[in-house]
């Protein structure tokens, strides 16, 4: 099998003409993939255009999930190529997480809420009076029972003859707020790995500023969305991403602002 790409979690690679296997780190969690399998299945029987899950197998002890291949780019890859097309792939993007939204989310095992809490109790770079006071101000936040992705970038949108959204592992039922909240704090802290060419980095921050501006502007114009509903998600949002794989500059540029966000709770 020809591997077509890799990522913190799993290998990918082309199987047959029409499918392909991504197939997961030995050590990764049985449950969180059977959680992708099931959610895949709930997401394309509600209307949403994901590849369909064909088998779940087991290759050298290594769990995995055939699905359809989706054909084309990602959308992340194709405002790298068409830098002109930025502002037009993020309203894209932004109509296709809208319409996720649409969707009822009761299906889905996985409440967004409690995910944040459970990993918000794992963060071990923040104190136990830290994620109290954040788990407090949680529990003030509305339940929602919308679908939400968990994990919306453009890296998880292939376009082509058609628009794919992949990668439903971290597939909730949820507060679309919360979605888009995850969405903005991924554009402005994400990076890329340690290593990877300047030239990259600094493209890649000139991308993720516009294309944050657009997507943010045309999903709340979709919604009807006030600003400020997202704007209440960002704290938890950033402190439950401080359990996933990420940079050492990424980690500390979340707990800067984490911890002035505290600041003024201490200080109203």
């Amino acid at each position: 099998m020809k591997r077509i790409g890799q990522g913190q979690t799993a290998e990918i690679f082309r199987h047959g003409e029409t499918s392909i296997l991504k197939l997961f780190r030995e050590d990764f969690s049985a449950e969180a993939i059977q959680h992708e399998f099931d959610n895949t299945r709930i997401v394309l029987e509600l209307g949403v255009k994901c590849p369909q899950t064909i088998d779940m197998v087991t290759i050298n002890n290594r769990k995995g999930i055939i699905f359809e291949l989706a054909s084309g780019r990602t959308l992340l890859e194709e405002m790298i190529i068409k830098p002109w097309s930025i502002e037009r792939r993020a309203r894209q993007m932004a109509a296709l997480h809208h319409q996720i939204h649409q969707q009822s989310g009761e299906r889905i095992q996985q409440k967004h809420k409690t995910v944040l809490e459970k990993n918000i109790s794992n963060a071990s770079d923040l104190s136990d009076i830290e994620k109290q006071q954040i788990m407090d101000y949680v529990h003030s936040l509305p339940e929602g029972r919308s679908l939400c992705h968990g994990d919306f970038h453009p890296n998880n949108v292939i376009t082509g003859k058609e628009s794919w959204i992949i990668d439903w592992m971290t597939g909730a039922s949820g507060c679309p707020a919360a979605d888009v909240a995850r969405t903005l704090v991924l554009l402005k802290y994400g990076n890329l790995p340690k290593g990877a060419p300047l030239m990259m980095k600094v493209l890649l921050k000139i991308i993720k500023s516009r294309m944050s501006k657009a997507y943010i502007e045309y999903y709340l114009s979709l919604s009807g969305m006030d600003i400020r509903e997202i704007h209440r998600w960002v704290l938890p949002i950033a402190a439950a991403r401080l359990t996933e794989w990420i940079p050492p500059e990424e980690k500390k540029d979340l707990l800067d602002y984490i911890r002035n966000q505290l600041k003024k709770f201490n200080t109203t």
